[in-house]
């Protein structure tokens, strides 16, 4: 994630123009990331759709153990919803009480 913001900024961006991304952009599109990633895992315990390949929820379930806000509903309800992480959300900037 360091390599690609530091890419985007460097040759997608006007560096003496434009400045780093803020702690704030990193933060949500990190947490952004994770989130996809974990809905990936999710989506690849379909047996229907993947039969034999179909990652083990129980694998899924111990690799994003401790991890989660809601460990124990992971693979039994919606896994879209925000703040997944525990303790992390995303953020949003300062000012008019957002």
């Amino acid at each position: 994630m360091i390599w690609k913001l530091r890419c985007e900024w460097k040759f997608e961006r006007e560096p003496k123009i434009d400045p780093p991304p803020s702690e704030l952009e990193i933060h949500n599109r990190w947490l952004a990331s994770i989130n996809k990633r974990l809905l990936l895992d999710y989506i690849t315990t379909n047996k229907n759709r993947y039969g034999k390949r179909a990652t083990s929820k129980k694998l899924v379930a111990q690799t994003w153990n401790g991890i989660l806000l809601n460990s124990r509903n992971l693979l039994d309800s919606n896994i879209q919803q925000s703040g997944v992480l525990v303790g992390i959300q995303s953020l949003r900037p300062p000012g008019r009480n957002r």
